[in-house]
């Protein structure tokens, strides 16, 4: 396995046969707006790799040598292969100079009902045992809620300093002044 640039082509795939499924719409940016993001260079996207195959995937807000783990994800044929954990890896590896890495799992005390909140208890637990702290700093995106979580390879943030970061990201990825509209720290 290894970590790959995906070409604009991939993306697309993989965004319409892919992510659409693995992600509620509220919680999936359109597809022009990441593309675009991409080639401006404020925007990464990587593919896992099994020769041409693509098992995960992770995409990336980039700012300078800051960055938001934007979406990561396994493949449904790929899911009892143990590959997260060996994709974050590689992703720690690939951001091993980065200033600071943010990312966002789905806050459990938002839940729907019982099997979500567990359902996303597991999910925190997962980031939080693989190299993620918890920042305390909450956010809702679009009307998703989530926990917004550090990477523990790099410096600690103060919360203001966390909302800050954030708030850098997607005011340079999303469309002019859709952030004030469809988000709250």
């Amino acid at each position: 396995m290894r970590l790959d640039k995906l070409t604009k082509d991939q993306v697309e795939k993989l965004y319409r046969e892919r992510m659409q499924e693995d992600f509620p719409p509220n919680e999936l940016d359109p597809l022009e707006v990441i593309t675009e993001a991409a080639e401006q260079g404020n925007y990464e996207c990587f593919g896992l790799m099994d020769g041409e195959e693509i098992a995960g995937y992770a995409f990336l807000l980039k700012h300078g040598e800051d960055y938001l783990i934007d979406y990561l994800g396994i493949c449904p044929e790929w899911r009892k292969h143990g590959l997260w954990g060996e994709m974050l890896d590689m992703v720690w590896e690939y951001l091993k100079n980065a200033k600071s890495i943010l990312g966002e799992v789905e806050d459990p005390d938002f839940a729907e009902n019982a099997a979500d909140k567990e359902i996303r208890t597991e999910r925190l637990e997962f980031y939080l045992g693989r190299g993620f702290r918890d920042t305390g700093v909450k956010v809702t995106y679009f009307g998703a809620a989530f926990m917004v979580i550090e990477a523990e390879q790099t410096p600690v943030h103060t919360p203001e300093e966390i909302k800050a970061l954030y708030a850098m990201h997607y005011k340079a990825f999303l469309p002019e002044g859709s952030f004030e509209e469809n988000v709250i720290l």
